[in-house]
């Protein structure tokens, strides 16, 4: 050891320095080497191939892709190994930080034992991990539980960290900060997480949009009331399902039937038909002339949906004026009804040119029971080749 020492003691750094040149020409000089070997063997196999351009562009493809692999197979395998590490590093903070919550939920750990966790303080990865168990054990429907576990979230500022991922660039990062800062009940944020309705990426907005319910649960559906973007499809659906699974106070979505963007109309209509919210027939009615036809084929589902029998005369006086997807709508929902008093209408209808509407009618005429059944088939006397296989149709009891 006193040798090791003295050897140290007598370390000169001006000769570590001086040695440096030496040291770079030997490395340049292996590389020089490495390059005119190269230059060697491309030199052989151009000499003993006819020269031609096609063929030197072949020999230096085939280069490239051979450096290329010596390049990735070594980066795909740390990428691996990374991944791994990395998951097994995670698996092994979960299991620890989920013993130290569920001590502290159960009273064999304070949370003054948690906050002085050093990784806790200084790791972003150990910070997403905790945030990640607050999360999972928080999914028990269990009021004081949650309390204790948002107490602990804040406490650690945990939030902090969430609402730095609502800065981030990635749409990615910006989802996860909406499902914390959501679950955990934390509004500061609400203004921006409103603004990311606006965006363009999908996935964002309905994240958004899901975000809002869970943050505003005396006005879950307030971020309708700035919906610009088209309300899709997939959009109606997550929010429905939401609405499912969770206690939601449900709206009245009649209050939404003004708004200019006509997806949110067409969704709010759903919900009325959906749920059942009668009393929204009468502003539901007040659509009948709106100018969007896919907004009053909703509006013609609805209100015969709603078993609003009242809407039948104004069906029928709009039935000439609409295109024939809507025409079929309202022969179908008068079916649906089941009214014997419109019984007149439906046969005129048979009466029609367009095939698709004798269809409807006449399974319509049908829906309304035994007295329809007989009307059928008192037409069957009457009735040209084409009607009369289309009674015969419906009529099957196979079908």
């Amino acid at each position: 050891m006193s040798l090791l020492l003295e050897h140290i003691s007598h370390f000169d750094l001006q000769e570590v320095i001086n040695m440096l040149p030496d040291t770079c020409y030997i490395v340049f000089d292996f590389f020089e080497g490495i390059i005119d070997s190269l230059k060697g063997i491309l030199n052989f196999t151009f000499e003993r191939l006819p020269y031609n351009a096609l063929n030197r562009l072949i020999v230096y493809l085939i280069l490239i892709f051979f450096f290329s692999l010596l390049i990735l197979l070594p980066s795909i395998l740390i990428s691996k190994l990374y991944i791994a590490f990395r998951k097994s590093k995670y698996n092994e903070l979960y299991k620890k930080y989920s013993q130290y919550v569920i001590g502290f939920l159960i009273g064999n750990q304070s949370k003054d034992d948690i906050k002085e966790l050093k990784e806790l303080k200084t790791k972003t990865f150990h910070r997403n991990v905790m945030i990640h168990v607050l999360m999972s054990i928080d999914k028990a429907e269990n009021k004081e539980v949650s309390d204790k576990i948002r107490m602990l979230y804040t406490e650690l500022k945990l939030d902090k960290d969430s609402v730095k991922k609502l800065n981030r660039r990635a749409w990615n990062k910006k989802i996860f900060g909406i499902r914390e800062l959501s679950h955990m009940r934390v509004k500061s944020e609400n203004r921006r997480i409103m603004g990311f309705q606006q965006k363009s990426n999908e996935v964002l907005r309905i994240e958004s949009q899901m975000g809002l319910i869970k943050l505003l649960p005396f006005v879950p559906f307030a971020f309708l009331d700035s919906q610009e973007k088209p309300f899709t499809v997939w959009e109606q659906i997550n929010v429905f399902d939401l609405i499912r699974k969770n206690r939601i106070e449900i709206p009245e979505f009649h209050l939404w039937l003004d708004h200019w963007n006509d997806s949110v109309v067409m969704f709010c209509l759903d919900m009325i038909r959906v749920l059942k919210q009668k009393e929204a027939a009468a502003k539901v009615m007040e659509l009948i002339d709106h100018d969007n036809d896919l907004v009053k084929g909703k509006v013609i589902k609805t209100l015969i949906d709603l078993e609003n029998r009242d809407a039948v005369s104004k069906l029928k006086e709009i039935f000439v004026l609409e295109e024939l997807p809507n025409q079929l709508n309202i022969i179908r929902s008068i079916g649906k009804l089941g009214m014997e008093s419109e019984i007149n209408f439906l046969l005129d209808k048979l009466n029609d040119e367009e095939f698709k509407i004798q269809m409807e009618a006449c399974k319509s005429i049908a829906m309304i029971g035994e007295f329809g059944v007989n009307k059928l088939k008192e037409k069957l006397e009457d009735a040209d080749e084409q009607l009369e296989s289309i009674i015969n149709h419906v009529l099957d009891p196979r079908i």
